[in-house]
């Protein structure tokens, strides 16, 4: 697994990604460094992607701030569309999504919860096919615009993960200064995360639990767009 830190990149950088074209009546593979690969088929107006990854560490071993793993799909011009988050499974990684480009890149990057709207610096697989292919295309992204290495990892315990991420979530909007930026998200924040909080002191089933964790994120994430596009 070491060889995934090969491919970190630290604080605001430029990616350099490989770009599939989707043909309109047959499959697409895609390689990933250091360890898998994406099928993409096209299916009427959409791309519809399979992910699998190997050697997959756990997000805390990149970064104590991590929580979880972003699949990106990313334009040739370098705009990100937030697939989702990698499902884990012992030391593999499975996904599947949909997605309107046609033509594509992809990166999966540690993230501290699933909504984030741009990748961390902290990209741990991208596209890259054998250099001597001749129909390799390569793109080019920034990464790594926010900064998360002040951020408080939150001990697991006994929680499900989807806590952990909120209390992240609202940490990164605490960062960015959204109590006094756009306080109203920001405090919509706070009503969703004292009740998750609430309902883990109960010990409620994850049923409960989850949905009132996944409004915190949105409205965590919410008030830290808000607060960043006023800086």
């Amino acid at each position: 697994m070491t060889t995934i830190g090969l491919l970190l990149v630290l604080a605001l950088s430029s990616i350099e990604f490989d770009v599939a074209t989707v043909p309109l009546s047959s499959e697409a593979k895609i390689a990933l460094t250091p360890a898998g690969r994406v099928q993409i088929k096209r299916e009427g107006s959409v791309s519809r992607l399979k992910v699998e990854v190997d050697q997959v560490m756990p997000p805390s071993a990149v970064g104590q701030m991590f929580n979880t793993y972003v699949v990106w799909a990313v334009s040739p011009e370098g705009d990100f569309d937030n697939l989702g988050e990698l499902e884990l499974n012992n030391q593999k990684g499975q996904f599947n999504a949909t997605t309107r480009l046609t033509q594509l890149g992809i990166l999966i990057s540690a993230e501290p919860h699933y909504m984030v709207d741009r990748p961390s610096s902290f990209v741990v697989y991208r596209s890259q096919s054998a250099k001597d292919d001749v129909r390799r295309r390569t793109g080019r992204a920034t990464v790594g615009a926010y900064d998360y290495s002040a951020l408080k990892p939150t001990a697991a315990g006994m929680v499900h993960a989807s806590v952990i991420q909120a209390r992240a979530a609202f940490q990164v909007a605490q960062a960015a200064g959204a109590a006094s930026l756009a306080p109203e998200d920001f405090r919509s924040a706070q009503i969703a995360i004292g009740s998750m909080e609430e309902l883990v002191t109960r010990a409620v089933p994850l049923e409960i639990l989850w949905p009132t964790a996944n409004e915190a994120i949105r409205w965590s994430q919410r008030a830290a767009t808000t607060a960043r596009s006023k800086r």
